[in-house]
């Protein structure tokens, strides 16, 4: 590897590429050859800064966590606005990355980044006087409803929402029609924003939070 290419590359350089080039191919399309060739070096020059493919997507990884922007201007009482704008911008990540889902979920945090982003949104519910049991149970609820939304929106329930399923004319029942075309009509902004506000709701009464 030349001197030239030894300053142009780096961890973090190496894992923004192979973000971006999983966005286009996905990845089962990633490999060490791609990611080289995207970079204009040799497959072999990436080892010097990932052990290998797994090492690659820890990093890739960290990106993602690195591109959620935590409200942290938010006033420690204000538990509710914190949360909204922190999953709102844990949704555009995974709805921006289509490889997002899966790799927060298949992969564990193994970054101090990762665990700054985690231990963040447990904590705004330590703030508000919860036990870390209860902290934990209400962090986890909160990422869990982001992930399976993102999933509805990339998945199936899509198609639904798109108009791309079933012809509604094609429903016996009027009372399903209706049920589709009223999913149809309501943007994925706006069912996301309503189920955040589900979710803030059951955590007020669940926890008795002001």
């Amino acid at each position: 590897m030349s001197t030239a290419e030894r300053q142009a590359l780096s961890r973090e350089v190496i894992a923004l590429t192979a973000l971006r080039l999983t966005d286009e191919v996905g990845l089962s399309g990633l490999s060490m050859r791609k990611l080289g060739a995207e970079l204009g070096v040799e497959a072999m020059s990436l080892y010097h800064y990932v052990d290998n493919k797994d090492d690659l997507l820890d990093a890739v990884l960290d990106q993602l966590y690195a591109e959620i922007d935590l409200p942290r201007q938010i006033a420690d009482d204000q538990w509710d606005d914190a949360i909204r704008s922190g999953l709102g911008s844990f949704h555009d990540v995974l709805l921006r990355h289509p490889a997002a889902a899966e790799l927060f979920s298949s992969r564990p945090a193994n970054s101090l980044r990762s665990i700054e982003v985690l231990y963040w949104a447990y904590h705004r519910f330590e703030l508000m006087g919860l036990s870390p049991t209860d902290s934990l149970k209400a962090f986890r609820f909160a990422v869990s409803f982001v992930m399976g939304h993102a999933a509805n929106e990339l998945g199936v329930l899509a198609l639904v929402q798109g108009g791309e399923g079933i012809d509604v004319t094609a429903i016996p029942d009027p009372r399903q029609q209706e049920f589709v075309r009223q999913h149809r009509a309501m943007s994925s902004a706006e069912l996301f924003e309503s189920g955040v506000e589900l979710v803030i709701d059951g955590l007020r009464a669940r926890f008795d939070l002001p």
